[in-house]
């Protein structure tokens, strides 16, 4: 019972660091708007430029709160010094193994995107955005389910680590809000999941994770339109190339990193 109020109390903390900023500043933008013309439009507070930098403080206080207090730790683990740069490469070329499989999937799989364009491009606005959801939000997301919640699940069932990595998983699918990034959130949870598991680090899921995030934002329209516009035996050529990558990396951090 008390291991299970911790991980409610990560959520919780996570969840009003998250929202804070950007809640409070909509809040003083709705007045500020009501002073001054009697409107307060709230469309006009959240397309604000102020928002997208607020989200990112949200952001970047969850990372200090959960290092200060310690719930959360980023470490090597068992990862060697003189390994890192090969580990990091390793978790670039797992991120590359799931990104092409997962790309076809979702082009089979009817799943509802709640998310519309309009709030992707407000979440990936200019530098502020750029740095939040590419950098930040894999960090700050890591430190919550690989590092605090999982953390909590391995002590609670030392002997069945894979019920630990589907729990936090779904957690991490889940504080998505929605569908089609819960589902996928989900499965590509457990990959990180077991990656921290078998490394005692976070390292290598934060890589994975940021180049996840920071390949969706950056990647040039010319090159979505590209793979977008392939076809379906095209792409699923690339999703077998994709799944060779993944167990490449699969293999290589198994040896590297066995356990009893």
């Amino acid at each position: 019972m008390k291991q299970t109020l911790k991980i409610l109390k990560y959520l919780v903390v996570y969840g009003l660091l998250l929202v804070g900023p950007a809640t409070l500043t909509a809040i003083t933008l709705a007045v500020i708007g009501e002073i001054n013309d009697g409107t307060g439009d709230r469309d006009a507070v959240w397309d604000s430029p102020y928002m997208v930098p607020a989200m990112a403080i949200g952001t970047l206080l969850i990372i200090v709160v959960f290092l200060w207090r310690r719930w959360a730790v980023i470490g090597l683990g068992r990862i060697r010094k003189d390994d890192l740069l090969m580990v990091c490469l390793m978790a670039v070329i797992l991120f590359l193994g799931w990104f092409f499989p997962e790309d076809l999937l979702q082009r089979l799989v009817e799943i509802p995107n709640d998310m519309t364009d309009k709030e992707m491009d407000q979440l990936t606005n200019g530098i502020a955005g750029i740095i939040d959801t590419g950098f930040l939000t894999p960090v700050a997301e890591e430190l919550l389910c690989r590092g605090a919640i999982l953390g909590v699940l391995l002590k609670m069932m030392p002997r069945r680590p894979w019920i630990a990595i589907v729990v936090s998983a779904l957690i991490f699918g889940a504080i998505h809000l929605n569908p089609v990034q819960t589902v996928f959130g989900f499965l590509y949870g457990l990959l990180l999941g077991w990656l921290a598991w078998r490394t005692g680090s976070l390292l290598p899921g934060i890589i994975a994770h940021m180049a996840n995030n920071a390949t969706v934002m950056l990647m040039p329209d010319s090159v979505a339109d590209a793979i977008n516009g392939m076809s379906l035996t095209a792409e699923t050529v690339v999703a077998a190339v994709g799944l060779v990558l993944l167990v490449i990396g699969l293999r290589w951090f198994a040896r590297k990193y066995k356990l009893e």
